[in-house]
């Protein structure tokens, strides 16, 4: 089911969905994934794409779900690692900014946006506000990067 930012997945084999007081589905207690697809922000800024398993414990609560998360995790393992805070720096850390510099998980990336780091494409986390940006526009600038406002 589409949301205003992403995607969500219900397995509802699993369980129903349970609601948040303020009516939005409450991800981490239902078995559900939420997809947020890459966009552009700033015309020159591309968000990363996120799959997150949100409900805590993920185990206890459905352990089929946290089974197709590590299944998800070893294939997304196959794909360029191109940011990971635990092995240090990688050859695209210059082009990964805002949020993005803050995840704990590694930061793998599908053939396009390989390409697309190549180039010198600039990639930022979906969560990233509007006072984020600009001051990370503001910096881009000072690159020759031309940020839209």
């Amino acid at each position: 089911m589409p949301t205003a930012r992403a995607t969500v997945l219900h397995f509802e084999h699993l369980g129903a969905l349970v609601y948040r007081a303020d009516g939005q589905i409450d991800a981490t207690r239902s078995p559900v994934v939420t997809v947020f697809s890459p966009q552009v922000k700033r015309g020159v800024l591309w968000t990363v794409g996120e799959v997150h398993f949100l409900a805590s414990p993920l185990r206890s609560l459905f352990p089929e779900l946290h089974r197709v998360g590590k299944d998800f995790a070893r294939w997304l393992a196959g794909h360029d690692c191109v940011f990971s805070r635990k092995s240090g720096p990688h050859e695209f850390d210059y082009y990964l900014e805002g949020s993005v510099r803050n995840y704990d998980p590694p930061v793998h990336a599908f053939p396009a946006a390989q390409a697309a780091l190549a180039q010198g494409q600039y990639f930022v986390a979906e969560e990233d506000n509007d006072v984020r940006l600009d001051l990370l526009c503001r910096a881009l600038r000072l690159r020759g990067v031309a940020c839209s406002p």
